[in-house]
């Protein structure tokens, strides 16, 4: 793997998003590469809502949307990640990471796998998702269960 110059990581704010973060910082400095990280928010529900008519969905999303956008910051900024290339977005998080890449001219996206089974694996991944129409390479690592 050479040749990299912007490297994208694609984070769950999940406990292996460091280990998955250090990785791609790793991959980073061995090509001189730029690194940018993001997370995708995913809306919630419409449906949730609609059991309990007095909860204000919009102000849950968006304190929901704050707490990722804190621990994005905190993540990138422990991986020495400008804030101007730490990404914290709401969307369908494959859809969102590809069009970031393409806008970025990102070479590598970096996102973790855990190697699902049987139904799960049929309904798919992030990461499977993601493959789906890139135009750059992808790397899957490989995280713990």
């Amino acid at each position: 793997m050479s040749g990299y110059k912007k490297i994208l990581v694609a984070v769950d704010l999940s406990e292996q998003s460091a280990l998955l973060v250090e990785k791609a910082r790793h991959l980073a400095l061995i090509n001189h590469a730029e690194l940018s990280i993001v997370h995708v928010h995913p809306p919630l529900p419409v449906s949730y809502a609609l059991d309990i008519p007095s909860v204000n969905l919009a102000d849950i999303d968006a304190e929901l949307l704050e707490e990722a956008r804190k621990q994005l910051h905190s993540l990138g900024s422990t991986s020495d990640i400008p804030a101007s290339r730490q990404h914290c977005l709401t969307g369908q998080p494959a859809v969102e990471i590809r069009a970031l890449a393409k806008q970025g001219g990102i070479d590598l996206i970096v996102t973790g796998g855990h190697g699902k089974h049987g139904l799960e694996l049929l309904l798919g991944s992030t990461s499977t998702s993601v493959a789906h129409g890139v135009n750059c390479d992808l790397l899957i690592v490989r995280l713990p269960d």
